[in-house]
């Protein structure tokens, strides 16, 4: 009797596979590259000021550092991004079959989802952030634009002398205020309490190709003299100047919706949330190896 149930706890030892032991200690030499990377991503990040990250797009806001946004970018991008990566290729080549090890394995697992989650979303937050605050530096540098070429227009206008040239951009002066009318009128929606999206397809739909047809117009008044063709010159600049304007402010609408959805406040806590995961997954490592 005694000989059939040594040969069954023999049996069922055999059965069972290695130990716990052996499994942790397999499980642990594993993740020695991933906890390498982790140290490292958590050294990079370190590195990034992103404490001080503006939340609002405000142009009372001055202190905003384009080069220290940029910077973060890149960092996010080309050098924190690639260390997830790694961690996600080794991590999921790490075969787990003991339940005690398997859950361990999801805390880890779920600490580098919410790890890459945290750097895309900031990334993202950052760089859409960096790309409204050009658009709108590009927007008054495009009205400064639009002014000197008025002013210039202006001098032209002015020193016109003979009749023909007179006649001549009098008909540009009247087509540029028959062309203003109907650009204002259908300019007033931007002003309107009106969605960003309305107002992103008034402006592909109805704003550009009506610039197009203006300049389209231009081009095709016969004009013969120098000053006239000069006039016509500047007026088709600021027209092109429109157009970059109107597309710029498309852009813009496009980058401060993107931060209304991205919205700094919600992608912070990410890092308060693997942090406890980390915490929780050195908890249970600790636990098992007290039990062995």
């Amino acid at each position: 009797m005694n000989g059939v149930l040594v040969l069954m706890f023999a049996m069922l030892g055999a059965g069972c596979g290695p130990g716990l032991k052996e499994n942790f200690e397999d499980y642990m030499t594993s993740m020695e590259d991933v906890h390498a990377l982790d140290t490292e991503y958590e050294n990079k990040m370190g590195q990034l000021d992103i404490d001080g990250l503006p939340e609002e797009l405000s142009p009372r806001n001055t202190d905003i550092d384009l080069e220290k946004l940029t910077a973060i970018s890149e960092a996010l991008d080309q050098e924190i991004m690639p260390v997830i990566e790694q961690m996600n290729d080794k991590v999921g080549n790490i075969e787990v079959t003991n339940d005690q090890l398997a859950d361990l394995h999801d805390t880890y697992t779920e600490s580098l989802e919410v790890k890459q989650n945290f750097v895309q979303g900031l990334n993202d937050y950052v760089e859409t952030y960096a790309l409204s605050v050009r658009s709108n530096e590009e927007l008054i540098q495009l009205s400064q634009d639009f002014m000197e070429n008025q002013e210039e227009r202006d001098e032209v206008i002015d020193s016109a002398g003979s009749g023909e040239e007179t006649e001549e951009i009098d008909a540009i002066i009247s087509q540029i205020n028959e062309n203003s009318a109907e650009l204002e009128a259908e300019s007033e929606i931007l002003q309107l309490d009106e969605s960003q999206v309305t107002k992103m397809e008034h402006i592909e739909n109805v704003l550009l190709p009506l610039i197009d047809g203006h300049i389209q117009t231009f081009n095709q008044m016969n004009l013969e003299t120098d000053s006239a063709v000069r006039v016509r010159s500047l007026t088709l600049e600021m027209y092109y100047g429109f157009r970059k304007y109107y597309q710029e402010r498309k852009s813009s609408m496009e980058y401060n919706n993107r931060l209304q959805e991205l919205q700094l406040q919600n992608i912070l806590p990410l890092r308060e949330t693997y942090e406890q995961l980390d915490e929780d997954y050195n908890a249970q490592v600790e636990e098992i190896e007290s039990e062995l």
